[in-house]
């Protein structure tokens, strides 16, 4: 329909670009259905945003976007029954509103908090150099000085977040944020003997990520933020079935089940997975706290999934287990 409406795209882009068009489309409709599922609109305008800004780095134009959108109502209006319609369409259309406002200057994510800013940068640099030996040496000589936890909190987890907006306006690639990510990872793997030696509090925890995310860094720096408050943690990783997970609450006696998306359209998943985990009689009673981004886009997402609460970042998340526990 669209290419019907704009035929100049094939000349610009050609087959290929035809295809890519396909795949974003398909991409809009699995995070507008999770929108809908969980009546969330905030979810789908938000990602309409980021995906604006990432294809501008493609030159893909915000008319062309928005002609994709109206498209996309029209193809609902045609398929779907009206009564679901009713539920689908002011979705599409607030984000159709979000698509048309100016364009904001994506700047740096490094100087929005001056807290050991030339550090974020100085090791961000190192890693985008592919220098990740010198990155380690740098992070191995700062914890000397500095706590670990600031350390996840204002050098790695900002570089993190611009490493993934450098990705996103096509400034590096996919190998180049691979590899700084891995690498990232491989230096939090170095700190371990600072994290492991706290004495233990006696209680457990255990983490997933839902689906086939492959976003599990944030996820991984939470389980270092318990570990370093005196609790035991136990890692599932991503796309762990069900049954386990909760045969992993009971083995472990977990008093807490954090459970991380980063993708909104697995969002459902963290339901469902919260669901089984409330209907089984010996895990019911463990507290449950979920994180990733789809949760911090919609401050109220957490309670219509069913957890017992939602943290913003690995600091947050122990307050929230604190909380949860009625620890001090």
């Amino acid at each position: 329909m669209q290419y019907k409406l704009q035929p100049e795209l094939l000349i610009r882009f050609g087959e290929n670009g035809r295809k890519q068009t396909m795949q974003d489309t398909l991409y809009n409709l699995k995070y507008l259905s999770e929108s809908v599922q969980m009546k969330s609109p905030l979810l789908f305008a938000n990602y309409m945003t980021w995906l604006r800004t990432l294809l501008a780095g493609h030159k893909v134009t915000t008319e062309e976007i928005a002609v994709n959108l109206r498209c996309m109502m029209e193809a609902i209006k045609q398929q779907i029954k009206p009564e679901l319609c009713e539920l689908i369409l002011p979705i599409v259309d607030d984000a159709l509103k979000q698509v048309s406002l100016p364009l904001a200057e994506s700047m740096s994510l490094l100087g929005t908090d001056p807290y050991l800013v030339d550090e974020a940068r100085q090791y961000t640099e190192l890693l985008l150099r592919g220098d990740r030996h010198t990155a380690s040496a740098m992070i191995m000589n700062i914890q000397q000085r500095i706590s670990i936890e600031d350390i996840y909190l204002h050098i790695f987890q900002k570089s993190q977040y611009e490493i993934g907006r450098l990705w996103q306006t096509n400034q590096i690639n996919v190998a180049q944020e691979h590899y700084c990510t891995a690498a990232t990872q491989m230096i939090m793997s170095q700190l371990y003997p600072y994290i492991f030696s706290v004495a233990r509090n006696g209680r457990q925890m255990v983490a997933a990520c839902v689906g086939e995310e492959l976003h599990e860094i944030g996820l991984r720096m939470v389980c270092d933020f318990f570990e370093m408050d005196g609790w035991d943690t136990y890692y599932l990783g991503a796309n762990v079935p069900k049954r386990s997970v909760i045969d992993s609450i009971i083995d472990k006696q977990a008093d807490i089940m954090a459970i991380s998306a980063t993708m909104s359209f697995h969002v459902y998943l963290v339901k469902e997975l919260i669901d089984d985990i409330r209907n089984h009689e010996q895990s019911c009673h463990t507290k449950i706290i979920v994180g990733g981004l789809p949760f911090n886009i919609d401050p109220e997402l957490w309670k219509s999934v069913g957890a017992d609460g939602h943290a913003y970042n690995a600091k947050d998340a122990i307050s929230q287990a604190r909380e949860l526990m009625k620890v001090t």
